[in-house]
């Protein structure tokens, strides 16, 4: 039986295509085939990425990410040994690797595939796996939350844990709320419930997931290039 997670090397297309790489040139060819096939492409945003490019991609993201020092724990390190010193975050590969998961998570038979294997389940690991590579690859811009009072006053309360794993929303998470509202007849009621972005994405469908990017002003990427 094949290799199969929701980590980004825990499949065997994945692990093929470290096996082949032979430096960093290789994972520049991966971004540069998606964006030579989208240009090509009548539709550019809808073109359907098949699962072994799809994991392949990801695979590239994921080491672009340990190339600015985001390293995951089971990175491969036979595949680590194939580069140099890391990459400046000036580097335009990570805008190339940040589009690539994007349009790995809207429009792919390998996002197809996970939102199946959740549907009875529920929670698509995947996804919550892609929102964290997302955030590993944004350049280190400082979050500087707003003051607690300010933050209970816009969501009518006290913050309080992540309304799907229970688990404490810290300051070092941007602050997502999920809002209920309730309208009939006699009263009207919102309720804000502070959440995670991986628990909410492990529920959305992966074309609705949402993506953080973050932008450096000072590093703004040549669009022609993405």
């Amino acid at each position: 039986m094949g290799a199969w997670g929701a980590g980004s090397f825990e499949n065997d297309t994945a692990l093929d295509w470290a096996g082949e790489v032979k430096g960093l040139d290789d994972v520049r060819k991966t971004f540069e085939r998606l964006k030579t096939e989208t240009d090509a492409h009548p539709d550019q945003g809808a073109m359907y990425l098949d699962a072994d490019f799809a994991s392949e991609l990801i695979a590239a993201a994921e080491s672009v990410a340990m190339l600015i020092g985001r390293e995951i724990p089971d990175f491969p390190g036979e595949l680590k040994a194939k580069f140099g010193e890391q990459l400046p975050e000036s580097d335009p590969l990570f805008h190339q690797a940040r589009n690539a998961v994007s349009h790995v998570m809207r429009t792919s038979e390998l996002a197809e595939l996970w939102e199946e294997s959740a549907e009875d389940g529920g929670e698509n690991e995947w996804l919550a796996e892609l929102s964290e590579l997302i955030d590993r690859l944004n350049p280190d811009i400082e979050y500087v939350p707003p003051p607690p009072e300010e933050l209970e006053k816009d969501i009518g309360g006290p913050i309080e844990n992540c309304a799907f794993c229970n688990e404490q929303v810290s300051k070092k998470d941007e602050l997502f709320t999920l809002a209920i509202k309730n309208h009939d007849s006699f009263s009207s009621m919102t309720r804000y419930m502070p959440i995670h972005l991986r628990c909410l994405n492990a529920r959305l469908h992966h074309k609705f997931a949402i993506q953080n990017f973050k932008f450096d002003p000072d590093n703004l990427p040549d669009l022609d290039d993405l």
